[in-house]
């Protein structure tokens, strides 16, 4: 009980603010509700970093291959010949998670946050340790074409997950890394 009342205070918390943008990286999000046009590395991690698409073209680019997109009731709302991305581990190794202790990466959640509010969360060991971690993609395509303004410039999807909606997040512009007490 104790975990779902830090898990849920955690996801209505605000933003923390992420480290200054250094000068390779644009300086500032657009207003809330907004597509991003990068997305913040930020919390328990070695170096805060900020990547746009040009920064994410960099790492080993992915394909999804087919993902429906169902809602949380189950209904299909989308289908996705390939979304095209890197995977979120690729780039949470880039900045580094700072474990402080022997066993700490258990401890880590991470959160995505979209400008509009919208949260998901993924457990270290969801993402470094189960099948789901190699189909969680932080996404600049989709079907061979840039995304559309209503999913910004850079999406998040979990295509391994049997309800892909709800990890769904469009307009990402945040990723944090949260050692759990």
């Amino acid at each position: 009980m104790k975990f779902h009342a830090f898990l849920l205070a955690l996801l209505l918390a605000p933003a923390v603010s992420a480290a200054p943008a250094t000068p390779a990286t644009p300086a500032a999000h657009p207003a809330t509700g907004t597509p991003s046009h990068s997305v913040r590395i930020t919390g328990a991690v070695k170096a805060p970093a900020e990547f746009d698409v040009a920064a994410l073209k960099k790492l080993l680019p992915r394909n999804s291959g087919p993902v429906d997109v169902v809602c949380a009731s189950g209904a299909v709302v989308g289908k996705v010949q390939n979304f095209r991305g890197v995977r979120l581990t690729d780039v949470l190794d880039r900045v580094g998670i700072d474990l402080k202790e022997h066993k700490d990466d258990r401890r880590m959640v991470i959160v995505a946050r979209a400008t509009d509010g919208y949260v998901v969360t993924f457990s270290w060991s969801e993402l470094y340790n189960t099948p789901i971690g190699k189909d969680v993609l932080v996404a600049w395509e989709k079907d061979g074409k840039p995304l559309d303004a209503h999913e910004g410039q850079l999406l998040l999807i979990s295509g391994q997950d049997i309800k892909t909606g709800p990890r769904h997040v469009r307009w990402l512009s945040n990723i944090e890394v949260v050692r759990m007490k």
